[in-house]
């Protein structure tokens, strides 16, 4: 994700008497792409968490630039997936004292619930983490570089472009259903990609829940997630496959679960959940 500074997205915060951070959210979709999204959008979801958390986070004094830190557990509830759905215009976060555990719900202009998120992770502060990171992905960049990739149709997945397109059309093997998926470092990101930011040294969350987002649509079609879940375990690498496996669930069913891994090693596990509409 892009780099922020206190106020951008999220200003006018406010400190609550229960220890809560109060909020009013951007509106510019010049500025923040992902509010040209349906709010239902996944992009939008883990667009709006981050860059709203980070704000709050820099408010509360919890970001500590001299510690590496990482999201392990995200969990989301959208409460407009119809026609006429809205962005938030405002939000209301409680955090642990370490500022790592936080849940946030968030409102449109006429106060009406448009998502509640909350969310886990972890301090590295016993780990050489830069030395740990550069073994860690030296390991998987010494798999070998994809040649022709196979991305499936645009349209097929729900996106616009080409650039959009982060997997491949589904295939099915003994394991059961999966897509690939390949993230190209010149391709991935802003301004590449209509939506994505990021540091670029890896496949962040959100670009992750995106290619499950793409698979999804390649088995339920249009149909809107009204929540989810993601536990990530270890980091996914740019330009080197990774596979998008239904672990769990079928056509129908209320709940799919989607196994990440790359390199033969698991990576994380990403869910999705459906109301009737």
């Amino acid at each position: 994700m892009t780099r922020q500074e206190r106020g951008d997205f999220c200003h006018d915060f406010v400190r609550e008497a229960d220890g809560a951070t109060s909020f009013r959210c951007s509106d510019d979709a010049e500025r923040w792409p992902w509010l040209k999204l349906h709010p239902a959008d996944n992009i939008a979801v883990q667009s709006t968490n981050y860059y709203a958390l980070t704000g709050v986070s820099l408010f509360a004094g919890h970001m500590d630039g001299s510690k590496w830190t990482a999201l392990t557990k995200f969990n989301w509830r959208v409460y407009q997936t119809g026609e006429g759905a809205q962005h938030p215009a405002a939000g209301r976060a409680s955090h642990d004292d370490d500022g790592i555990g936080y849940a946030c719900a968030f409102a449109d202009a006429q106060g009406r619930p448009v998502y509640d998120v909350s969310g886990a992770g972890v301090v590295f502060q016993t780990r050489d983490f830069e030395a740990w990171r550069a073994k860690a992905k030296a390991k998987v960049l010494a798999t070998p570089a994809p040649g022709d990739f196979a991305f499936a149709e645009p349209a097929a997945v729900g996106v616009k472009t080409e650039s959009e397109v982060f997997i491949s059309p589904l295939t099915e093997d003994a394991g059961g259903v999966y897509a690939d998926a390949l993230l190209k470092a010149e391709t991935a990101f802003r301004p590449a990609h209509p939506y994505h930011g990021g540091s670029g040294d890896h496949v962040n969350s959100g670009q992750l829940c995106d290619a499950v987002q793409q698979t999804a649509h390649l088995i339920r079609g249009e149909e809107r997630a009204s929540g989810g879940s993601a536990q990530f375990a270890r980091y996914v690498e740019l330009d080197r496959p990774f596979r998008v496996r239904l672990a769990s669930g079928v056509e129908k069913d209320k709940k799919l679960v989607f196994a990440i891994e790359q390199a033969e090693r698991p990576c994380a596990t990403i869910e999705f959940s459906y109301d009737d509409q």
